[in-house]
């Protein structure tokens, strides 16, 4: 069995979001975690906060998904949403960070 470059785990608002989302973009943002997870590839992905805690991976058409890294090769996906909402998802997603981190 091969290893995994990330474990990922999704929080519950994540989870929400995601059951929200068009089956088109459940497909298309369950594969680019599995990239993450089974190769370590990212894809267009930036930080998004002064630290490094939370960081985006990022779509042409506008749709975000924000994570954080955790060590030990985990990656912590804490909420989605598109470019147009991107400063009030951004503000959610460190929120959420702060609350599965600390």
């Amino acid at each position: 069995m091969r290893e995994r470059f990330y474990r990922i785990h999704r929080v519950p608002e994540f989870r929400e979001w995601f059951d929200e989302q068009t089956e088109k973009t459940k497909v298309q943002v369950d594969d680019r975690l599995s990239k993450i997870q089974d190769e370590g590839h990212f894809g267009d992905h930036k930080s998004v906060s002064e630290d490094d805690d939370v960081w985006e991976l990022k779509w042409k058409n506008g749709r975000r998904v924000y994570y954080s890294y955790i060590p030990e090769k985990k990656i912590l996906i804490l909420f989605g949403g598109n470019k147009n909402g991107q400063e009030k998802d951004i503000r959610k997603a460190k929120s959420l960070y702060k609350k599965y981190t600390l």
